[in-house]
């Protein structure tokens, strides 16, 4: 799977802190912040992983009671049609938690790939589930699960209401919240996000997106160079969307 290492680490983990100043749309509640707790305590067993870049972390249909939290770098989700379409469900960050469907029956339907060298702390559901013992960490992870099942449920309700245009600029909104950086002249997105990337996202193809991202950039919503999103005004993009949305 283009695992490059895999050993069990005694010792408490350099943990990534959440990001602040964030601004956007997603709610994020505090299970991977649980975890790391956890960690810290010696309370959870995990075994550290590495991936290189473009390999898989774990397959759609294949047995994985694992899930992971992301130290450093990206991973993407994704799932394929019939015909071969692939469609990128999420990307996900330092602090972010990938792959929960393995507490329910260990079963995915979607994919996950390394975006760039990750380092990863892998958790199985057995381990876990004996480290949730108490009512407040059950809570938790309710949250987080509802949390995730209420982003799926939005993500639904866009791509059947919605025009291709304003779905990306939720996207765009989404990963300003969860990648990006506040800063005085808007929210950085340091991490490359190719336009290709965000065709599989929303739907649609890859000229569509540079055509739109033009239009945000024209009403001052978001700044792109070389293929690549480098800042979102949130403030800007939600006007832009609402005005939109009004006129149609």
């Amino acid at each position: 799977m283009g695992e490059l290492a895999h050993r069990v680490v005694g010792q408490a983990e350099p943990l990534p802190a959440r990001r602040p100043g964030n601004i956007g749309t997603s709610s994020r509640t505090e299970f991977p912040d649980l975890l790391g707790d956890l960690v810290r305590r010696g309370q959870l067993s995990y075994t550290r992983t590495s991936f290189a870049e473009g390999s898989t972390v774990y397959r759609g249909q294949h047995p994985d009671e694992s899930i992971y939290l992301v130290l450093t770098g990206r991973v993407k989700t994704i799932v394929h049609s019939r015909s071969g379409k692939m469609c990128l469900l999420r990307i996900y960050g330092a602090g972010e938690v990938v792959g929960e469907l393995a507490l329910l029956d260990g079963a995915r339907t979607e994919t996950a790939v390394a975006m760039d060298p990750v380092d990863m702390l892998r958790f199985s559901a057995e381990a876990l589930f004996r480290a949730l013992d108490g009512r407040v960490l059950h809570r938790h992870l309710i949250q987080h699960l509802a949390g995730r099942l209420a982003e799926q449920q939005t993500s639904i309700s866009h791509l059947v209401t919605d025009d291709s245009e304003h779905r990306l600029g939720v996207t765009l909104l989404d990963l300003a919240h969860r990648l990006g950086r506040a800063g005085p002249t808007g929210v950085t997105i340091h991490d490359r996000i190719t336009q290709e990337e965000l065709a599989h996202i929303v739907g649609t193809t890859r000229s569509r997106v540079g055509y739109f991202l033009r239009r945000f950039e024209e009403a001052g919503a978001v700044e792109f160079r070389t293929g690549r999103v480098l800042r979102v005004r949130p403030a800007a993009l939600r006007f832009y969307l609402d005005a939109r949305a009004d006129a149609g």
